[in-house]
Protein backbone atom coordinates (compact mmCIF):
# COMPACT_ATOMS: atom_id res chain seq x y z
CA UNK A 1 0.00 0.00 0.00
CA UNK A 2 1.38 3.80 -0.57
CA UNK A 3 1.83 6.22 1.79
CA UNK A 4 0.65 9.58 1.73
CA UNK A 5 2.79 12.42 2.64
CA UNK A 6 1.48 14.06 5.77
CA UNK A 7 3.64 17.30 5.60
CA UNK A 8 2.23 17.61 1.92
CA UNK A 9 -1.66 17.54 2.93
CA UNK A 10 -0.78 20.32 5.75
CA UNK A 11 1.14 22.89 3.03
CA UNK A 12 -2.18 22.42 0.90
CA UNK A 13 -4.96 23.07 3.64
CA UNK A 14 -2.59 26.47 4.28
CA UNK A 15 -2.65 27.39 1.39
CA UNK A 16 -6.56 26.94 0.43
CA UNK A 17 -6.95 28.12 3.90
CA UNK A 18 -4.95 31.70 2.69
CA UNK A 19 -7.17 31.70 -0.34
CA UNK A 20 -10.12 31.05 1.16
CA UNK A 21 -9.25 34.43 3.35
CA UNK A 22 -8.57 36.50 0.84
CA UNK A 23 -11.89 36.09 -0.59
CA UNK A 24 -13.50 36.22 2.73
CA UNK A 25 -11.67 39.45 2.56
CA UNK A 26 -12.72 41.26 -0.39
CA UNK A 27 -16.44 39.84 0.22
CA UNK A 28 -16.00 42.02 3.14
CA UNK A 29 -14.73 44.64 1.48
CA UNK A 30 -17.49 44.74 -1.26
CA UNK A 31 -19.77 44.59 2.16
CA UNK A 32 -18.80 47.65 3.64
CA UNK A 33 -18.75 49.74 0.70
CA UNK A 34 -21.40 53.15 0.83
CA UNK A 35 -24.13 53.43 -1.08
CA UNK A 36 -23.30 55.87 -3.28
CA UNK A 37 -19.72 53.79 -4.16
CA UNK A 38 -22.89 50.88 -4.82
CA UNK A 39 -24.78 53.01 -7.27
CA UNK A 40 -21.75 53.74 -9.15
CA UNK A 41 -21.21 49.91 -10.13
CA UNK A 42 -24.82 49.54 -10.40
CA UNK A 43 -26.62 49.20 -13.82
CA UNK A 44 -29.19 51.19 -15.83
CA UNK A 45 -32.12 49.22 -17.28
CA UNK A 46 -32.51 49.90 -21.22
CA UNK A 47 -36.22 51.03 -21.73
CA UNK A 48 -38.00 51.96 -24.94
CA UNK A 49 -40.53 54.96 -24.74
CA UNK A 50 -43.26 56.83 -26.84
CA UNK A 51 -43.52 60.39 -27.05
CA UNK A 52 -47.37 61.49 -26.58
CA UNK A 53 -49.04 63.33 -28.75
CA UNK A 54 -52.85 62.95 -30.38
CA UNK A 55 -53.85 60.52 -32.95
CA UNK A 56 -56.90 58.13 -33.48
CA UNK A 57 -57.82 54.59 -32.67
CA UNK A 58 -60.22 52.38 -33.96
CA UNK A 59 -62.26 49.95 -32.05
CA UNK A 60 -63.26 46.51 -33.88
CA UNK A 61 -64.43 43.29 -33.95
CA UNK A 62 -63.08 40.21 -36.40
CA UNK A 63 -65.44 38.35 -38.80
CA UNK A 64 -64.61 36.04 -41.49
CA UNK A 65 -66.39 36.08 -45.19
CA UNK A 66 -65.86 34.77 -48.79
CA UNK A 67 -65.09 37.58 -51.37
CA UNK A 68 -68.18 37.93 -54.21
CA UNK A 69 -68.95 39.86 -57.30
CA UNK A 70 -70.72 42.82 -56.53
CA UNK A 71 -72.76 41.84 -60.05
CA UNK A 72 -73.25 38.30 -60.67
CA UNK A 73 -76.21 36.81 -63.01
CA UNK A 74 -77.32 33.18 -63.77
CA UNK A 75 -78.41 33.93 -67.56
CA UNK A 76 -81.50 30.94 -68.12
CA UNK A 77 -83.07 31.28 -71.46
CA UNK A 78 -86.36 32.54 -72.01
CA UNK A 79 -87.88 30.17 -74.84
CA UNK A 80 -87.58 26.38 -75.36
CA UNK A 81 -85.96 25.18 -78.23
CA UNK A 82 -82.48 23.29 -79.39
CA UNK A 83 -79.57 25.08 -79.24
CA UNK A 84 -77.96 25.87 -82.84
CA UNK A 85 -74.97 27.89 -82.11
CA UNK A 86 -72.55 28.79 -79.09
CA UNK A 87 -70.48 31.85 -79.56
CA UNK A 88 -68.55 31.90 -76.21
CA UNK A 89 -66.79 29.42 -74.04
CA UNK A 90 -65.42 29.36 -69.92
CA UNK A 91 -63.91 32.40 -69.02
CA UNK A 92 -64.49 34.81 -72.22
CA UNK A 93 -65.64 38.13 -71.64
CA UNK A 94 -67.91 40.02 -73.40
CA UNK A 95 -70.04 43.14 -73.20
CA UNK A 96 -74.22 43.21 -72.10
CA UNK A 97 -76.35 42.65 -75.77
CA UNK A 98 -73.38 40.12 -76.68
CA UNK A 99 -75.04 36.60 -78.56
CA UNK A 100 -74.21 34.09 -76.01
CA UNK A 101 -75.54 31.34 -77.85
CA UNK A 102 -78.77 31.02 -80.42
CA UNK A 103 -81.79 28.95 -80.27
CA UNK A 104 -83.89 27.17 -83.37
CA UNK A 105 -86.02 29.87 -84.42
CA UNK A 106 -88.27 28.53 -86.93
CA UNK A 107 -91.27 27.90 -85.19
CA UNK A 108 -91.42 31.42 -83.49
CA UNK A 109 -90.46 32.93 -86.72
CA UNK A 110 -94.08 31.09 -88.25
CA UNK A 111 -95.71 32.60 -84.82
CA UNK A 112 -94.26 35.90 -85.44
CA UNK A 113 -95.68 35.80 -89.35
CA UNK A 114 -99.07 34.57 -88.33
CA UNK A 115 -99.57 37.31 -85.29
CA UNK A 116 -98.36 39.93 -88.04
CA UNK A 117 -101.46 38.71 -90.77
CA UNK A 118 -104.01 39.26 -87.55
CA UNK A 119 -102.86 42.41 -87.15
CA UNK A 120 -102.89 43.26 -90.55
CA UNK A 121 -106.64 41.87 -91.14
CA UNK A 122 -107.68 43.63 -88.37
CA UNK A 123 -106.50 47.10 -89.51
CA UNK A 124 -108.76 46.35 -92.70
CA UNK A 125 -111.56 45.30 -90.96
CA UNK A 126 -111.33 48.55 -88.75
CA UNK A 127 -111.12 50.53 -92.18
CA UNK A 128 -113.62 48.81 -93.99
CA UNK A 129 -116.68 49.26 -91.00
CA UNK A 130 -115.65 52.35 -89.23
CA UNK A 131 -115.40 53.98 -93.12
CA UNK A 132 -117.77 52.27 -95.61
CA UNK A 133 -120.79 50.91 -93.36
CA UNK A 134 -120.62 53.45 -91.08
CA UNK A 135 -120.89 56.23 -93.62
CA UNK A 136 -123.40 54.74 -95.18
CA UNK A 137 -125.65 54.57 -92.10
CA UNK A 138 -125.12 58.16 -91.29
CA UNK A 139 -125.65 59.37 -95.09
CA UNK A 140 -129.26 57.52 -94.58
CA UNK A 141 -130.03 59.52 -91.40
CA UNK A 142 -128.79 62.47 -92.76
CA UNK A 143 -130.86 62.06 -95.94
CA UNK A 144 -133.70 61.83 -93.53
CA UNK A 145 -133.10 64.88 -91.51
CA UNK A 146 -132.49 66.63 -94.83
CA UNK A 147 -136.08 65.71 -96.05
CA UNK A 148 -137.84 66.82 -93.08
CA UNK A 149 -136.29 70.05 -92.54
CA UNK A 150 -137.47 70.65 -96.44
CA UNK A 151 -141.33 69.70 -95.54
CA UNK A 152 -141.21 71.47 -92.33
CA UNK A 153 -139.89 74.83 -94.17
CA UNK A 154 -142.03 74.40 -96.91
CA UNK A 155 -144.96 74.41 -94.48
CA UNK A 156 -144.09 76.74 -92.19
CA UNK A 157 -143.68 79.05 -95.20
CA UNK A 158 -147.66 78.20 -95.75
CA UNK A 159 -148.45 78.73 -92.41
CA UNK A 160 -147.23 82.53 -92.50
CA UNK A 161 -148.99 83.10 -95.83
CA UNK A 162 -152.63 81.37 -94.88
CA UNK A 163 -151.99 83.63 -91.82
CA UNK A 164 -152.01 86.88 -93.36
CA UNK A 165 -155.06 85.49 -95.53
CA UNK A 166 -157.03 84.48 -92.17
CA UNK A 167 -156.60 88.47 -91.60
CA UNK A 168 -158.02 89.52 -94.91
CA UNK A 169 -160.78 86.71 -94.48
CA UNK A 170 -159.33 84.42 -97.28
CA UNK A 171 -158.76 81.57 -95.06
CA UNK A 172 -160.80 80.11 -92.30
CA UNK A 173 -160.09 79.09 -89.17
CA UNK A 174 -160.37 75.64 -89.84
CA UNK A 175 -158.09 75.33 -92.77
CA UNK A 176 -155.52 77.50 -90.52
CA UNK A 177 -155.82 75.41 -87.37
CA UNK A 178 -154.98 72.10 -89.40
CA UNK A 179 -152.00 74.11 -91.16
CA UNK A 180 -150.62 74.72 -87.87
CA UNK A 181 -150.73 71.50 -86.52
CA UNK A 182 -149.48 69.97 -89.62
CA UNK A 183 -146.28 72.53 -89.49
CA UNK A 184 -146.10 71.37 -85.75
CA UNK A 185 -145.80 67.80 -86.72
CA UNK A 186 -143.16 68.47 -89.35
CA UNK A 187 -141.70 70.50 -86.33
CA UNK A 188 -141.42 67.44 -84.51
CA UNK A 189 -140.34 64.60 -86.65
CA UNK A 190 -137.53 66.73 -87.82
CA UNK A 191 -136.48 67.23 -84.45
CA UNK A 192 -136.44 63.46 -83.89
CA UNK A 193 -134.54 62.61 -87.09
CA UNK A 194 -131.79 64.78 -85.88
CA UNK A 195 -131.86 62.87 -82.62
CA UNK A 196 -131.33 59.84 -84.39
CA UNK A 197 -128.52 61.50 -86.72
CA UNK A 198 -126.82 62.42 -83.49
CA UNK A 199 -127.17 59.21 -81.67
CA UNK A 200 -125.63 57.12 -84.69
CA UNK A 201 -122.39 59.37 -84.62
CA UNK A 202 -122.40 59.43 -80.74
CA UNK A 203 -123.17 55.78 -80.20
CA UNK A 204 -123.02 53.70 -82.86
CA UNK A 205 -120.07 54.77 -84.56
CA UNK A 206 -118.19 55.26 -81.49
CA UNK A 207 -119.13 51.98 -79.96
CA UNK A 208 -118.37 50.10 -83.49
CA UNK A 209 -114.44 52.31 -83.55
CA UNK A 210 -114.31 51.07 -80.02
CA UNK A 211 -114.73 47.30 -80.93
CA UNK A 212 -112.55 47.50 -84.15
CA UNK A 213 -110.01 49.23 -81.83
CA UNK A 214 -110.18 46.54 -79.32
CA UNK A 215 -109.33 43.89 -81.76
CA UNK A 216 -106.69 46.02 -83.44
CA UNK A 217 -104.96 46.35 -79.80
CA UNK A 218 -105.52 42.77 -79.09
CA UNK A 219 -103.86 41.66 -81.98
CA UNK A 220 -101.17 44.25 -81.73
CA UNK A 221 -100.00 42.70 -78.54
CA UNK A 222 -100.32 39.03 -80.08
CA UNK A 223 -97.83 40.36 -82.67
CA UNK A 224 -95.46 42.60 -79.74
CA UNK A 225 -95.45 39.10 -77.99
CA UNK A 226 -94.17 36.65 -80.90
CA UNK A 227 -91.89 39.16 -81.79
CA UNK A 228 -90.54 39.40 -78.47
CA UNK A 229 -90.31 35.48 -78.19
CA UNK A 230 -88.52 35.16 -81.43
CA UNK A 231 -85.77 37.86 -80.13
CA UNK A 232 -85.58 35.83 -77.53
CA UNK A 233 -84.23 32.96 -79.34
CA UNK A 234 -80.86 34.65 -79.32
CA UNK A 235 -79.89 34.65 -75.66
CA UNK A 236 -77.70 37.77 -74.84
CA UNK A 237 -75.22 38.68 -71.84
CA UNK A 238 -77.30 41.30 -69.55
CA UNK A 239 -74.21 42.66 -68.23
CA UNK A 240 -70.65 43.28 -69.07
CA UNK A 241 -68.27 40.56 -67.29
CA UNK A 242 -66.19 37.46 -67.15
CA UNK A 243 -67.98 33.75 -68.32
CA UNK A 244 -67.55 31.84 -64.70
CA UNK A 245 -69.50 28.80 -65.46
CA UNK A 246 -70.95 27.49 -68.83
CA UNK A 247 -72.93 24.30 -69.84
CA UNK A 248 -74.13 24.20 -73.17
CA UNK A 249 -73.62 22.54 -76.07
CA UNK A 250 -74.81 22.94 -79.45
CA UNK A 251 -77.41 20.37 -80.05
CA UNK A 252 -79.13 20.31 -76.48
CA UNK A 253 -82.43 21.29 -75.49
CA UNK A 254 -82.95 24.14 -73.52
CA UNK A 255 -85.80 25.39 -71.59
CA UNK A 256 -86.46 28.27 -69.10
CA UNK A 257 -85.53 26.17 -66.52
CA UNK A 258 -81.63 25.84 -67.66
CA UNK A 259 -79.18 27.73 -65.96
CA UNK A 260 -76.30 27.07 -68.36
CA UNK A 261 -74.03 30.30 -67.67
CA UNK A 262 -73.25 32.73 -65.29
CA UNK A 263 -71.53 35.96 -65.61
CA UNK A 264 -69.58 37.98 -63.28
CA UNK A 265 -68.42 41.34 -63.06
CA UNK A 266 -65.23 41.39 -61.10
CA UNK A 267 -64.97 44.83 -61.32
CA UNK A 268 -67.02 45.85 -58.32
CA UNK A 269 -66.57 43.28 -55.28
CA UNK A 270 -68.24 43.01 -52.25
CA UNK A 271 -68.26 40.45 -48.87
CA UNK A 272 -71.32 39.64 -46.68
CA UNK A 273 -71.42 38.53 -43.12
CA UNK A 274 -73.72 38.60 -39.86
CA UNK A 275 -73.55 40.92 -36.85
CA UNK A 276 -75.22 40.19 -33.64
CA UNK A 277 -77.54 42.68 -31.63
CA UNK A 278 -74.44 43.65 -29.88
CA UNK A 279 -72.95 45.53 -32.71
CA UNK A 280 -75.67 46.46 -34.62
CA UNK A 281 -76.41 49.31 -33.59
CA UNK A 282 -72.69 50.57 -33.55
CA UNK A 283 -72.29 50.46 -37.23
CA UNK A 284 -73.91 52.39 -40.35
CA UNK A 285 -73.93 52.71 -44.24
CA UNK A 286 -70.20 53.83 -44.56
CA UNK A 287 -68.73 52.28 -41.71
CA UNK A 288 -65.21 51.21 -41.81
CA UNK A 289 -64.02 47.85 -42.92
CA UNK A 290 -60.56 46.17 -42.84
CA UNK A 291 -59.94 43.02 -45.70
CA UNK A 292 -57.13 40.70 -45.33
CA UNK A 293 -57.17 38.00 -48.24
CA UNK A 294 -54.05 35.29 -47.25
CA UNK A 295 -54.48 33.83 -50.63
CA UNK A 296 -53.53 36.90 -52.60
CA UNK A 297 -50.95 38.77 -50.28
CA UNK A 298 -50.73 40.58 -46.36
CA UNK A 299 -51.55 43.76 -47.83
CA UNK A 300 -54.89 45.50 -46.15
CA UNK A 301 -58.06 46.42 -48.62
CA UNK A 302 -60.23 48.77 -47.17
CA UNK A 303 -63.93 48.99 -47.40
CA UNK A 304 -67.19 50.43 -46.50
CA UNK A 305 -70.53 49.10 -45.08
CA UNK A 306 -73.13 49.20 -48.22
CA UNK A 307 -75.99 47.70 -46.62
CA UNK A 308 -77.11 46.65 -43.33
CA UNK A 309 -80.94 44.71 -42.38
CA UNK A 310 -82.96 46.60 -40.87
CA UNK A 311 -84.63 43.55 -39.15
CA UNK A 312 -82.49 40.04 -37.83
CA UNK A 313 -82.68 36.43 -39.28
CA UNK A 314 -85.72 34.86 -38.11
CA UNK A 315 -83.33 31.54 -38.01
CA UNK A 316 -80.42 32.94 -36.67
CA UNK A 317 -81.37 35.88 -34.66
CA UNK A 318 -78.35 38.05 -36.77
CA UNK A 319 -78.72 41.16 -38.71
CA UNK A 320 -77.12 40.53 -42.23
CA UNK A 321 -74.23 43.49 -43.25
CA UNK A 322 -73.57 43.93 -47.11
CA UNK A 323 -69.65 45.69 -47.54
CA UNK A 324 -68.27 46.95 -50.90
CA UNK A 325 -64.81 46.89 -51.22
CA UNK A 326 -62.42 49.66 -52.73
CA UNK A 327 -59.75 49.82 -55.26
CA UNK A 328 -59.18 46.12 -55.38
CA UNK A 329 -56.91 44.68 -57.63
CA UNK A 330 -57.25 42.03 -60.54
CA UNK A 331 -55.54 39.32 -58.38
CA UNK A 332 -58.67 39.31 -56.00
CA UNK A 333 -61.42 37.02 -56.78
CA UNK A 334 -64.84 36.00 -55.74
CA UNK A 335 -64.62 33.01 -53.66
CA UNK A 336 -61.94 33.75 -51.92
CA UNK A 337 -61.79 33.74 -47.92
CA UNK A 338 -61.29 36.96 -46.67
CA UNK A 339 -60.32 38.15 -42.76
CA UNK A 340 -62.42 40.96 -41.82
CA UNK A 341 -62.21 43.71 -38.75
CA UNK A 342 -65.40 45.79 -39.18
CA UNK A 343 -64.92 49.52 -36.98
CA UNK A 344 -67.40 49.54 -34.39
CA UNK A 345 -66.12 52.76 -32.86
CA UNK A 346 -63.45 55.03 -33.71
CA UNK A 347 -61.83 58.43 -31.90
CA UNK A 348 -59.42 61.30 -33.38
CA UNK A 349 -56.89 63.37 -31.61
CA UNK A 350 -56.88 61.58 -28.13
CA UNK A 351 -53.68 59.68 -26.30
CA UNK A 352 -52.73 56.10 -27.10
CA UNK A 353 -50.33 53.61 -26.15
CA UNK A 354 -49.64 49.92 -26.67
CA UNK A 355 -51.85 47.56 -25.51
CA UNK A 356 -49.17 45.56 -23.06
CA UNK A 357 -47.91 48.89 -21.73
CA UNK A 358 -50.60 49.55 -19.62
CA UNK A 359 -49.95 47.43 -16.06
CA UNK A 360 -52.54 46.12 -14.22
CA UNK A 361 -51.46 45.02 -10.33
CA UNK A 362 -53.31 46.20 -7.17
CA UNK A 363 -56.57 47.40 -8.35
CA UNK A 364 -54.52 49.99 -10.06
CA UNK A 365 -53.89 50.36 -13.35
CA UNK A 366 -50.51 52.55 -14.48
CA UNK A 367 -47.84 53.28 -16.85
CA UNK A 368 -44.21 54.30 -16.35
CA UNK A 369 -43.35 57.68 -17.37
CA UNK A 370 -39.53 59.00 -17.72
CA UNK A 371 -38.60 62.63 -16.45
CA UNK A 372 -36.25 65.24 -17.73
CA UNK A 373 -33.46 63.59 -15.21
CA UNK A 374 -34.16 59.92 -16.81
CA UNK A 375 -36.02 58.77 -13.79
CA UNK A 376 -39.05 56.90 -13.45
CA UNK A 377 -42.24 57.97 -12.26
CA UNK A 378 -45.64 56.06 -11.88
CA UNK A 379 -48.90 57.34 -13.56
CA UNK A 380 -52.37 56.18 -12.62
CA UNK A 381 -54.59 56.08 -16.34
CA UNK A 382 -57.84 55.41 -17.16
CA UNK A 383 -58.38 54.05 -20.28
CA UNK A 384 -61.43 53.54 -22.69
CA UNK A 385 -61.36 52.13 -26.54
CA UNK A 386 -59.10 49.26 -27.40
CA UNK A 387 -58.11 46.81 -30.11
CA UNK A 388 -55.71 44.34 -30.00
CA UNK A 389 -52.30 46.47 -30.35
CA UNK A 390 -53.78 49.65 -28.61
CA UNK A 391 -55.69 51.18 -26.32
CA UNK A 392 -56.65 55.04 -25.53
CA UNK A 393 -55.83 56.33 -22.30
CA UNK A 394 -58.29 59.39 -20.85
CA UNK A 395 -56.64 60.25 -17.91
CA UNK A 396 -53.19 60.35 -16.66
CA UNK A 397 -50.80 61.42 -19.52
CA UNK A 398 -50.85 64.24 -21.72
CA UNK A 399 -48.80 65.72 -25.08
CA UNK A 400 -45.13 65.48 -24.05
CA UNK A 401 -45.00 62.71 -21.57
CA UNK A 402 -42.57 59.93 -22.20
CA UNK A 403 -44.02 56.89 -21.64
CA UNK A 404 -42.56 53.12 -20.88
CA UNK A 405 -43.70 51.12 -23.61
CA UNK A 406 -40.89 48.43 -23.47
CA UNK A 407 -38.90 47.36 -19.99
CA UNK A 408 -41.65 48.40 -18.16
CA UNK A 409 -41.77 45.37 -15.99
CA UNK A 410 -38.01 45.45 -15.01
CA UNK A 411 -38.32 49.40 -13.33
CA UNK A 412 -40.05 50.87 -10.77
CA UNK A 413 -40.40 54.52 -9.44
CA UNK A 414 -37.46 56.36 -8.96
CA UNK A 415 -35.30 53.98 -10.84
CA UNK A 416 -33.01 56.05 -13.36
CA UNK A 417 -33.09 54.60 -16.57
CA UNK A 418 -31.41 54.50 -20.16
CA UNK A 419 -33.53 55.14 -23.28
CA UNK A 420 -32.54 52.82 -25.82
CA UNK A 421 -34.87 53.74 -28.46
CA UNK A 422 -37.89 56.91 -28.24
CA UNK A 423 -40.96 57.03 -30.58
Amino acid sequence: MKRINNKKIVGMTLVGAVILVAILGLVNKGGLMGKSQEAEVSVKVSVETKVMKPEKIEDYIKLSSKIQAENEVAVYPKVSGTVTKVNVNLGDVVKAGDVLFEIDDSTYQLQASQASAQLSAAKANYDMNVGANLENQVQQLQTSVDSYQIQYDDLKKDLESSESLYKMGAVSKKDLDALRSNTEKAKLQLVSAKDSLARAKEKTIGATKAASQASIQQAAATSDSASLQLGYTKVTAPIDGVISSFGITEGMMVSAQTQGITIVNNEKLKLSFNVSDDYINRIAEGSKVYVNISAVSDKTYEGTVAHLSPAANSTTMLYPVEVSLNQVDATVKPGMFASVKLVIDKKDQVMCLPLNSIIDKGGERYVFTINAQNIVEKKIVKTGISNEESIEVIEGIKTGDQVVIKGQSFVKEGDAVDIATEE
